[in-house]
């Protein structure tokens, strides 16, 4: 009984601290992040949306199409939520209603982290560095 009692308690203490990371990444994104490579693609945390749900903006610029200025492909609003190095995306205007997962690592730093590709940044790279703007 003794045995089953403190494997429990490891368990638990396991599982709160791998939560508590995950909220760790997510106090720490609040803010507004540029693409290293492009210096164009911005994330911003700080995107309130009409949802409980954690959200963030992608901008990526503007574009001619059609002979109208509008925003390029990937821009907008996702939902997103952080499971190990794993984040689950989903963009709020998509037909699609479930989230797609994306490799995710906060570098231990907190001031810069990488994403695999869920928009067509420029140059195609399969994984994408972002860094705080305010540093």
């Amino acid at each position: 009984m003794k045995t089953v009692l403190q494997l429990m308690s490891i368990f638990t203490v396991l599982l709160c601290s791998k939560e508590n990371n995950d909220e760790l990444n997510t106090k720490y994104l609040n803010g507004v992040w540029v693409h290293t490579d492009t210096k164009i693609d911005t994330i911003d945390f700080n995107t309130r949306m009409f949802t409980s749900k954690k959200t963030f903006e992608l901008r990526r610029g503007k574009e001619k199409r059609n002979g109208y200025e509008l925003p390029k492909i990937g821009s907008g609003i996702y939902t997103y939520e952080i499971t190990g190095d794993s984040i689950y995306l989903r963009d709020i205007i998509s037909s699609y209603g479930g989230s797609l997962p994306y490799y995710f690592k906060m570098d231990p730093n907190r001031r810069s982290f990488e994403i695999a590709s869920f928009a067509p940044f420029t140059g195609g790279l399969m994984m994408n560095k972002f860094k705080r703007t305010d540093e």
